[in-house]
């Protein structure tokens, strides 16, 4: 979830009394009022899939820089131990073998896709740390694109009810 891409231009909030109408023009969005209400209902329906969308892509993001933040802690542990400790290691996520601890001097890191790169354990440390900061800042773009989408929503909506009111018969 690197670049995060909108499928929709900007939109221009409705005009307001002191909003000039090259206001819409100078931002390159759209005008709202211009839609037929069919066609602000389609925009409604994929502006939220893309939030919810943003809003899973941030989740998963979150459960990968705490399972990073996980192996940090661990590989941290893991140079604070005695050699010679007894443990159980895990071979898989249900089963563990008993072992013992050794002086650790280079560690396997997964750097996607099945590929493992060996480095020292320094290294090992400044590559996760360098990882979650990656996904941290990815994280940040996710909720700003999230926040965005929302507010074209919030617009949509308004401009919706705004229609919905302006065709219902007067009484």
């Amino acid at each position: 979830a690197g670049a995060v891409a909108s499928r929709h231009p900007r939109l221009a909030a409705p005009a307001s009394p002191g909003m000039s109408e090259g206001a819409e023009a100078e931002t390159g969005g759209i005008s709202l009022m211009s839609l037929t209400y069919e066609q602000l209902s389609q925009l409604k329906k994929s502006l939220e899939d893309e939030v919810q969308g943003l809003q899973g892509a941030y989740q998963q993001l979150q459960i990968s820089t705490k399972k990073v933040d996980i192996s940090k802690a661990a590989l941290d542990e893991l140079q604070k131990t005695a050699e010679g400790t007894r443990m159980l290691v895990p071979i898989t996520s249900s089963l563990y073998v008993p072992g013992e601890t050794a002086q650790v001097q280079s560690v396997l890191i997964d750097v996607g896709t099945g590929y493992y790169i060996e480095k020292s354990v320094k290294e090992a440390q400044a590559f996760l740390d360098r990882k979650i900061e990656l996904m941290n800042g990815q994280g940040v773009s996710v909720r700003q694109a999230a926040a965005i989408k929302s507010q074209n929503l919030e617009q949509c909506l308004r401009v919706m009810q705004q229609k919905r009111f302006s065709s219902a018969p007067q009484a």
